[in-house]
């Protein structure tokens, strides 16, 4: 009997620590560049969440809450900015784009939202206001915004609904990058 307890509770140690492979990383499915010539752009990513949802803490990405709603914090293994640097310089280079420094056309992307909570269930809310600069002039502006619904039951569940997450604003970034009025807004200078 004594031995049965113990495999039990072996068990349910071993369950309860599957897929805590180390701290959630941020990152996007790989996108395929353009093959068409790339267009300099600069990039410039601005982290202008609220303080209460995780503006000023860059690797700050949600709550988790325990069975009585008390919640801590929950910080990704790598920075918000970083992993938005990545994704949009990759989907500008899906859309035929290449990331300069110093180039007179400026892309900026403004994350106001990119934050997890929940209870029972969780949902990862996003908004991100992507604006295209040139001469100082925004020529033109697109949104994203995504939310990703998901039951927390196993730890690999936190890392799924947040690779959908990116890899949802990679798909949108890349509709807004080859979209016509971003061709003709970032037609070479």
């Amino acid at each position: 009997m004594t031995r049965r307890i113990g495999l039990l509770l072996i068990a349910v140690l071993v369950l309860s620590t599957a897929g805590c492979g180390g701290p959630l990383m941020l990152k996007h499915s790989p996108l395929t560049a353009s093959a068409q010539a790339a267009t300099p752009v600069a990039l410039v990513i601005k982290d202008a969440r609220a303080q209460e949802f995780g503006g000023g803490n860059d690797l700050a990405i949600g709550r988790l809450r325990n069975l009585g709603g008390a919640s801590k914090p929950f910080n990704a293994g790598n920075s918000v900015t970083g992993a938005f640097k990545a994704l949009f310089t990759d989907a500008l280079a899906a859309g035929g784009f290449q990331v300069v420094d110093g180039s007179p056309v400026q892309i900026e992307v403004d994350i106001s939202t990119f934050f997890m909570d929940g209870y029972v269930g969780y949902k990862i809310d996003s908004k991100i206001d992507v604006r295209v600069v040139s001469g100082g002039a925004v020529v033109h502006q697109a949104p994203i915004a995504e939310v990703v619904a998901f039951t927390y039951n196993v730890p690999g569940d936190l890392p799924e609904a947040f690779d959908q997450m990116m890899d949802k604003i990679a798909q949108d970034a890349v509709a807004i990058f080859n979209s016509a009025e971003v061709r003709t807004a970032i037609a070479p200078q």
